[in-house]
């Protein structure tokens, strides 16, 4: 991976996200407690990969900044798009540390991460590490398991809501939204493979959406025009 790099020094004071749980614990730790190796800025740019499905990426990575998209293929080509990675979220941590990549994670924003080296020395060595690691591998679950029930049970209609509350809560946590605006650089067809859904289901429900006053897309911004609304949408989901 060609990416621009930088070293740890100063990370702990510069680090955006270095308030969070993880990037707390992650950050506390010297760099010789990873034998030498210093957890390490990575800058990309958007539309680039940080790896692709099938590579053999042994590495944990933290979004400091930007917008990365997880997505697989199947067998047939089809493409499934897990989840949006944000600021302070976790990169390459799968079940089999050693084997190749079950998806790909592509930059829809220009970004950076944080690669971290050493995971399993580092998890043995350092509890507080380990339980942020599993903390954070929890929560990914919990919101994975909460998309499958909305795209299993729920109209395209609040598929959709439930989508564009839960990305603004998670911004919102990191202090990333401005009132209720958040960067949304999200294409249709990415909407469409997160949520099961057609391209053209998508675009005629966004226009209803928009029309019945919840929210708005306007150049990779998305507007709550009404927040108790959506809300009502969403229900207990977020």
């Amino acid at each position: 991976m060609n990416f621009r790099s930088n070293e740890s020094a100063g990370l702990r004071y510069t680090c955006p996200q270095r308030g969070h749980c993880f990037c707390k614990s992650l950050l506390n730790i010297s760099s010789n407690e990873f034998d030498g190796h210093a957890v390490k800025n990575l800058a990309f740019t958007a539309k680039q990969y940080l790896y692709r499905q099938g590579d053999m990426n042994h590495e944990l990575f933290v979004l400091r900044e930007g917008w990365v998209m997880l997505t697989r293929l199947s067998e047939d080509g089809k493409r499934q798009v897990f989840r949006s990675v944000l600021p302070g979220e976790l990169l390459g941590f799968q079940q089999h540390l050693q084997g190749p990549a079950i998806y790909s994670a592509i930059a829809l924003l220009d970004s950076a991460v944080c690669r971290v080296p050493n995971i399993v020395k580092t998890c043995s060595s350092q509890p507080e590490f380990g339980l942020s690691l599993a903390s954070a591998e929890a929560n990914d679950k919990m919101l994975t398991e909460k998309y499958l029930t909305n795209i299993i049970h729920r109209s395209a209609r609040e598929r959709i809501a439930f989508m564009v509350s839960e990305l603004y809560h998670r911004l919102k946590r990191r202090h990333l939204n401005r009132g209720y605006t958040i960067q949304f650089p999200l294409k249709q067809e990415d909407i469409a493979d997160t949520l099961g859904l057609t391209t053209i289901h998508v675009n005629r429900t966004l226009h209803a959406l928009r029309e019945d006053g919840l929210f708005e897309i306007h150049k990779h911004e998305l507007t709550i025009l009404d927040y108790d609304a959506l809300c009502t949408l969403v229900g207990s989901e977020v």
